[in-house]
């Protein structure tokens, strides 16, 4: 059982309705944890500017595979069920979303370094400078920005989603 319900949009505070109508206009339904989150407004807004941020720069196959690999090391079944889903549309298998090993052949060696960095920071809070290298071949500042906040957005839904038991709808 949650530790705090999920909010109908006529029931959440004046200033989380727009953002929960414009969250379900944009996945076709409300999602338990934004709903969630509508008990605060400002935490919400927050959220939902971050996860907007994070769409805007960085390719697609790149942010999803780091959020599920996050979702993964951190046994997040809610997140790890949405971004599957966004994981495979965006280009993944089957097969590589079942491993997200950091040194399998399934990933090519720019995944693979995606998936050593978004390891390292969740598990330690650091990165290994030679792991930042080697994005560095293939992604700009701004795009390195943005895995770092896809990361960091990651942990925070997941660690928001156990700490408040939030379930799947």
């Amino acid at each position: 059982m949650p530790y705090a319900l999920p909010l109908e949009i006529e029931d959440a505070p004046e200033d989380s309705k727009p953002l929960l109508k414009a969250i379900k206009e944009k996945f076709g339904k409300s999602l338990n944890l934004f709903s969630t989150l509508a008990h605060q407004p400002d935490v919400l807004g927050g959220v939902t500017q971050i996860n907007d941020g994070i769409h805007n720069d960085l390719p697609d196959l790149y942010r999803e595979l780091a959020y599920y690999k996050v979702s993964r090391v951190n046994s997040c079944d809610y997140c790890s069920h949405y971004h599957r889903q966004a994981a495979k549309k965006a280009g993944l298998s089957e097969e590589q979303l079942d491993s997200m090993d950091v040194n399998s052949k399934l990933f090519d060696d720019k995944e693979r370094v995606i998936l050593s960095y978004a390891e390292e920071l969740t598990k330690t809070a650091n990165v290994d400078p030679q792991v930042v290298a080697n994005l560095k071949s293939f992604l700009d500042e701004q795009q390195i920005v943005t895995l770092a906040a896809t990361v960091a957005l990651a942990n925070f839904t997941n660690r928001v989603n156990h700490g408040l038991d939030i379930e799947l709808p």
